[in-house]
């Protein structure tokens, strides 16, 4: 004995080693795999139905300020990124992988040809036994086992032993399912540490490279190495309004060359490189409208000509503030006065403005390009429409307006319809408007003056004209792990097809020396016995034909 050799004390390491097994024993348990895969489909669920990766305002709006903070706190805004979901993924993919090599070797030995003879079953799960007048053949039985779609033989030597199978393939299917679990969330795991998912708003003949990246709270830009042109953007409404088709013309530039071009709708991206562009939303990039306002607040309701873009402020400086908020290329609402009988139409262009004062508050203006004559306003819920009458921007109704309510201000004593016609009158006269006109003015000053003192507005608009700039709103998404996961897929399909549908059936024939009697058994894979026991008994049909006798069916 060599004295030097030092004594090494190899306990801990086994001990490291049969806790390293029972581990992975554990984790390959089919309790183990359940629990985790219901974790990842209640996630998903989650996932699906509160919706991902909007901004704080969004969630506090829908969901109240309690339900934000405690959701928040459990990362469920972006719950896909979050540490607990990954952490889910990974110890689902180890015990996935734990399952395979723990039970893949049985499975495998189990798919593979066979090699040797497998004794007769102590337990089978369908059986019977036949006379013949004349003798049998080994040649004959495999005859007859290949009729019922068997095709694997084993013989044993010396004596008339029979093993035939069928569908050992199906144990594969065990390798396929747990494969394409594991494979989909590795793919998965990719996508989301090599993969992004962003926006762009590009305007219409315009380029950007730029996309923004939204990670809980914040955005990260990210930087393309080529620009994204968007050439043209095209939209199609429904008659009532709602859009029903809109596409963008794309083009990738790179040192001033065009590398790729596409017309893209919602399902029907432009693919370069493994970065796909979506169509996935339009709005306003800043369309300049003209539009007149006149200041009921000073003498005469002075006319103003104003030229805007949408999204701009206006301010005077003492506090008094116009916002061009919204315009609307298509408006549907009823045109009809009786409530029963609704006739909706298409009104055409509308602006929404938005005035702010000390004094008046905040009113928001909609008019008409087409309709003019027509008011809609909103101080604090929804918007009221109205009819003044006529155009603000027709200066001799309003000027005639505005004498007339100067005349009912110099009343001192309650207003009655005696007064209102004197003012009226002297209103025509400081006009030069001779009074057989009066008829034709008449009804639409005083309407007008009952509508603004109904709705005490301190401005009035009338939408002129405008050039429309739409941008395109572009999802741009890279998905490394797609590909690994659209095969695990069909990995996945076809192991439950196997599984499902191709199950091992064993069938032992042992014939006797005379070869005037046999004995059936044979046992399947699967927990379901039917659909051996009805082959068995077409297989005792057929051996039955050839002059079988006496037969015994003893079914377990």
């Amino acid at each position: 004995m060599d004295t030097n050799t030092p004594n090494v004390d190899r306990k801990p390491l086994q001990t490291v080693l049969k806790r390293s097994l029972k581990f992975i024993r554990f984790l390959a348990s089919m309790p183990v795999a359940v629990s985790l895969l219901s974790l990842v489909a209640l996630a998903s669920m989650i996932g699906t139905i509160l919706v991902q990766n909007q901004d704080q305002d969004f969630y506090i709006s829908t969901l109240g300020p309690t339900w934000y903070r405690l959701f928040d706190s459990l990362e469920l805004f972006d719950m896909y990124s979050s540490w607990w979901f990954l952490a889910i993924m990974t110890l689902l993919v180890f015990s996935v992988s734990a399952a395979l090599l723990r039970h893949g070797p049985r499975f495998w030995h189990l798919a593979r040809p066979l090699k040797a003879m497998r004794p007769w079953p102590v337990k089978s799960d369908a059986e019977f036994s036949l006379k013949f007048a004349q003798p049998l053949n080994n040649n004959q039985l495999q005859t007859l086992c290949r009729r019922h779609g068997f095709r694997e033989f084993m013989q044993q030597e010396g004596e008339s032993l029979l093993l035939a199978r069928k569908g050992r393939l199906g144990r594969l299917g065990f390798f396929f399912v747990h494969g394409g679990i594991v494979l989909i969330c590795v793919g998965g795991l990719i996508t989301s540490q090599l993969g992004f998912r962003g926006t762009m708003n590009i305007p219409e003949n315009d380029s950007d490279n730029i996309i923004y990246v939204q990670e809980g709270k914040e955005f990260r830009r990210l930087q393309l190495p080529f620009q994204v042109r968007n050439e043209e953007f095209n939209i199609d409404f429904y008659q009532n309004g709602m859009p029903s088709e809109y596409s963008s013309r794309l083009s990738l530039l790179q040192d001033g060359q065009v590398i790729a071009n596409k017309r893209i709708t919602v399902n029907d991206p432009l693919r370069y490189k493994g970065i796909s562009f979506y169509q996935s939303s339009f709005g306003d990039a800043g369309s300049t409208v003209n539009f007149t306002l006149r200041d009921l607040t000073r003498e005469d309701f002075p006319l103003q000509k104003v030229e805007s873009i949408v999204g701009k402020s206006l301010e005077d400086g003492v506090g008094l503030k116009l916002t061009i908020k919204e315009l609307r290329q298509h408006n549907v609402i009823n045109m009809s006065k009786e409530s029963e009988h609704p006739v909706l139409s298409d009104v055409g262009p509308s602006l929404d403005i938005l005035f702010q004062s000390p004094a008046s508050g905040s009113i928001t203006y909609r008019v008409y390009l087409s309709y003019p004559n027509m008011l809609a306003v909103a101080r604090a819920g929804e918007m009221i429409h109205g009819d003044l009458g006529f155009s603000p921007a027709d200066n001799r109704h309003m000027e005639l307006l505005a004498a007339f309510l100067n005349q009912l201000s110099t009343l001192e004593k309650e207003i009655t319809p005696d007064s209102r016609r004197a003012a009226f009158a002297e209103a025509l006269r400081s006009m030069n408007i001779p009074m057989e006109q009066a008829a034709e003015y008449g009804p639409r000053i005083v309407h007008a003056e009952q509508v603004l003192r109904k709705y005490r507005l301190p401005m009035l608009f009338s939408f002129d004209s405008f050039v429309p700039k739409m941008y395109t709103g572009l999802q741009v998404t890279r998905d490394p792990g797609s590909p690994l996961v659209w095969s695990a897929c069909a990995l996945l399909v076809l192991g439950l097809y196997l599984l499902i549908y191709l199950h091992e059936q064993r069938l032992w024939l042992r014939l006797s020396h005379d070869g005037r009697h046999i004995e059936v058994c044979a046992i399947q894979s699967h927990h379901d016995k039917h659909p051996l026991q009805y082959r068995l008994k077409r297989l005792q049909q057929d051996m039955a034909s050839l002059g079988g006798v006496e037969a015994k069916v003893n079914p377990r």
